[in-house]
């Protein structure tokens, strides 16, 4: 967070990752970590909607015994709505629709922890419950930790949206940081409430529940269990607002430089990238029915999270390596030895662990389609990169430039 917070600072641009690691590692690596980005974030909306669209139905179904289909296309038309109509709209409503999220969650998880009464214990934040021994049960930990990027993923999704805000020199920086740092200790409250709510030597079932947080609220809030479905559908719902928002805008911004179609760079009336949000509402579509269909709702989920992962820590990666060569390069006097150099290393080493650890051995089908899928994106981007680098090197060029006050 930090380092995405430093490049921030001097580089607000819709381009968000794709601007930084274009100014620090040159126009190349950077249009393809864009291309990355883009993979990451035009699936976020499809993870989102295989948990709107089954959890609706059931809901309606179970409530007012309508049924609206498990594709959820309500719920697609409310996020195209909301992204649509211009930033602020789309802001607001997320802001409104997080707020009540994270105090539903709080409230529970208060409630699971003093209801649990001795089963609380900080054991829990150790490999002692892990359900894989490997490495001394750390095998398991590093595991879930692709689950942890993958719910971890979005807190920098403000970076997109640079050209938008008001100071974003500082604003968004700092929106960049404490969202990380918010969304970690949130996480960590909630997961513990959930891990002692369940029951520490209980565990292997709750990986089996289809929506174990309705489970736990029915234990402890009996039939006002209703309140945590609809929490669940409204933080879907924030989810699949901001992962067009981002995704749109740096289509946006490829497209506006010409090394994506020149029609991702048009804007409507509303000031919204029209055409980007469109595209990125029919990929979602299409990859919310097909896996869906294929797999079903809980294995499509767990597929494309599996893939949304990879990209977001190559982008990461990318963009802690960025930190040392920009700083040196274009703010030396502002240069830190620990600050700038030793502090993107750890998260790059770090990550690297981790993604190594998490597919070796490969995970069962079909998440082991997870890493080729990833493979062929990463092959069809560098060669489209070599091409724009042959036939298009002035608009290639454009990957680094800042499209904000007096730039």
């Amino acid at each position: 967070m930090l380092n995405i917070g430093a490049m921030a600072k001097y580089l607000p641009s819709a381009g968000g990752y794709f601007t930084y690691v274009s100014r620090a590692l040159g126009v190349q690596a950077g249009w393809m970590t864009g291309w990355l980005f883009d993979l990451a974030y035009l699936l976020i909306v499809p993870l989102q909607l295989l948990v709107l669209g089954p959890v609706m139905d059931s809901f309606m179904n179970t409530t007012f015994h309508v049924s609206l289909g498990t594709s959820g296309w309500a719920i697609w038309a409310m996020v195209f709505a909301l992204t649509y109509f211009g930033i602020k709209v789309s802001a607001d409503v997320g802001v409104v629709l997080g707020v009540i999220e994270i105090a539903v969650f709080v409230l529970i998880s208060i409630w699971l922890i003093a209801t649990a009464g001795g089963a609380n214990t900080f054991s829990v934040f150790t490999p002692t419950y892990s359900q894989q021994p490997g490495l001394g049960g750390w095998q398991g930990v590093i595991f879930g930790m692709i689950f942890v990027f993958l719910a971890f993923a979005g807190f920098e999704s403000s970076a997109p949206l640079a050209e938008e805000a008001h100071n974003p020199r500082s604003t968004v920086p700092r929106a960049i940081v404490l969202a990380a740092i918010a969304i970690g200790i949130f996480y960590v409250f909630c997961s513990y409430a959930g891990v002692v709510g369940w029951g520490v030597t209980k565990l292997s079932s709750y990986i089996s529940d289809p929506n174990p947080w309705d489970t736990l609220a029915k234990r402890v809030w009996g039939p006002f269990n209703i309140i945590v479905v609809l929490v669940i559908l409204n933080s879907a719902l924030a989810n699949a607002n901001a992962g067009v928002n981002a995704a749109s805008r740096v289509l946006y911004a490829m497209g506006r430089i010409r090394t994506l179609p020149a029609q991702l760079g048009r804007v409507n009336s509303f000031g919204s990238p029209d055409i980007a949000i469109i595209l990125t509402m029919i990929i979602a579509v299409i990859a919310t029915l097909v896996p869906g269909l294929i797999y079903g709702a809980s294995t499509a989920f767990a597929l494309i999270g599996t893939i949304i992962v990879i990209p977001i820590v190559l982008v990461y990666i990318a963009t802690c390596l960025s930190v040392p060569f920009f700083y040196r390069r274009e703010h030396a006097s502002e240069y830190n030895v620990f600050r700038h150099l030793i502090l993107p290393i750890i998260p790059i080493i770090v990550l690297l662990f981790v993604l190594y650890f998490s597919f070796v051995p490969l995970p069962s089908a079909p998440l082991n389609l997870a890493l080729p899928i990833c493979a062929i994106w990463l092959v069809a981007g560098i060669v489209i990169v070599a091409i724009l680098s042959r036939t298009a090197p002035t608009m290639l060029a454009q990957s680094s430039k800042v499209y904000v006050e007096g730039e």
